[in-house]
């Protein structure tokens, strides 16, 4: 209940608390990203909470600004807690666990600036290394190596990169050496990929070779799996040409995967998701609100990413029911609030009676019922508009009870709630 700064994650959202003399003892109100962003991926990401007096929290991913702003603003941090723990991953509790790897955890003493922060994002993380593959038995230069900016690029993958011809004898000559199909071998034999070397034809001469830093041929990298782990992997490089050596190859005929039997090939679903273009039009159809209406439209730009782009049933997540909900709930506003389209949806309404009034009354029934009628569909053997009406009877009882029933305005909210209910669901989104 009670911490200094917070920075977690909320499905593909990430959430910063911070707290000052404007803000609860936990940091709240919560400065949350855009939930159509989708800025928390399953990758590994840069992710920097910046704080300041006079602006607040910003939120960086990936070197780059999320575009959320601060709504709270900021603040005196005179009311942090020195004897806080630092906790990294979970709660002092032990029971919110989160699942991710962390490669760098830092605090700094002020705010970085954007430019800051990108180029800590560009620097990358982790520990890097000069991989030195010695070629001098290969070549008549004293000391010459073949030199790669390595590092662990996850729990998955090495990434080597900027191959560079360099001796480390100073005074050395370096004549000209060819240079063709190096690739990278881990533990005995050559990776089945990340060789990104192959097509690299080069040649190493005097006038591009600078003594001390060598001749670097590209700054492309790429990136091998990890076997045994970094302690106990073992690298070596072949080459089709090298200075006189030459290495003729003969790619073997590439494998071909065995047929699946259509058997073991699950048939695609009749069922499937409206894109985001359908749901849009289906909405603007059954409210009759047009896609062009501006309300609508700067709801639907919003929230359009984070809409279904397939009509696979599989490909269905979190983040899209949040879109769908967003734009169902602008669509119910916008035709609510219009006299004429309220009415030509429900009949009469007058909008002036109290909540508990109306609802209590006829009004219930005319409500639920045009909304199954328009919005899910009646005389279908497998529409669950039973179970929809039940769900919509215990949202009116709960928007209705106790004081807000009789709150100016409720009964506008209350329809819209349950247009939305049913327009953000299943019988909307699922053809």
């Amino acid at each position: 209940m009670a911490r200094n700064a917070t920075l977690r994650q909320r499905e593909y959202q990430y959430e910063a608390l911070t707290r000052s003399d404007q803000t609860g003892a936990n940091g709240d109100p919560s400065m949350l990203t855009r939930a159509a962003d989708e800025d928390a991926q399953a990758s590994l990401q840069h992710v920097v909470l910046t704080y300041s007096p006079v602006g607040g929290r910003r939120l960086f991913v990936n070197g780059r600004d999320t575009g959320d702003v601060d709504a709270q603003g900021g603040g005196s941090l005179r009311d942090w807690d020195d004897t806080f723990a630092l906790v990294l991953g979970n709660e002092t509790s032990n029971n919110r666990q989160w699942t991710g790897i962390m490669r760098l955890a830092a605090v700094h003493s002020r705010a970085l600036t954007p430019e800051q922060i990108l180029q800590n994002f560009e620097a990358g993380v982790g520990e890097r290394y000069f991989l030195l593959f010695n070629v001098s038995h290969l070549v008549d230069v004293p000391q010459a190596y073949l030199m790669f900016e390595a590092s662990q690029l996850d729990s998955y993958g090495y990434l080597f990169e900027k191959p560079t011809f360099i001796s480390l004898d100073g005074s050395a000559q370096v004549p000209n050496i060819p240079l063709a199909g190096i690739r990278l071998g881990v533990n005995g034999v050559e990776a089945k990929s990340g060789q990104a070397y192959v097509p690299l034809n080069v040649t190493v001469d005097a006038s591009n070779y600078v003594a001390g830093a060598g001749q670097k041929f590209t700054d492309h990298g790429t990136v091998v799996p990890v076997e045994k782990g970094a302690e106990s992997d073992l690298f070596f490089l072949s080459f089709e040409q090298i200075g006189s050596h030459s290495h003729a190859r003969t790619e073997g005929p590439p494998v071909v995967a065995d047929p699946v039997p259509d058997a073991l090939i699950p048939a695609e679903s009749d069922i499937g998701l409206r894109t985001f273009d359908e749901l849009n039009m289906s909405l603007s159809n059954i409210t009759g609100v047009p896609v062009t209406n501006p309300a609508v439209m700067g709801t639907y730009q919003l929230v359009k990413q984070a809409l279904p782009t397939t009509e696979k049933l599989g490909t269905f997540g979190p983040a899209q029911q949040t879109g769908v909900a967003q734009l169902a709930i602008q669509y119910c506003n916008q035709m609510v609030q219009d006299d004429t389209r309220r009415d030509n949806f429900f009949g009469a309404i007058n909008l002036g009676t109290p909540a508990s009034s109306f609802f209590a009354g006829p009004g219930r029934n005319q409500v639920i019922n045009a909304l199954l009628a328009k919005g899910s569909g009646t005389g279908l053997a497998t529409q669950p508009n039973n179970e929809i009406a039940t769900e919509l009877n215990a949202l009116i009882d709960r928007l209705t009870a106790g004081a807000a029933g009789s709150q100016a305005g409720r009964t506008a909210v209350v329809i819209t709630a349950s247009c939305a209910t049913v327009l953000g669901s299943a019988a909307t989104l699922v053809q």
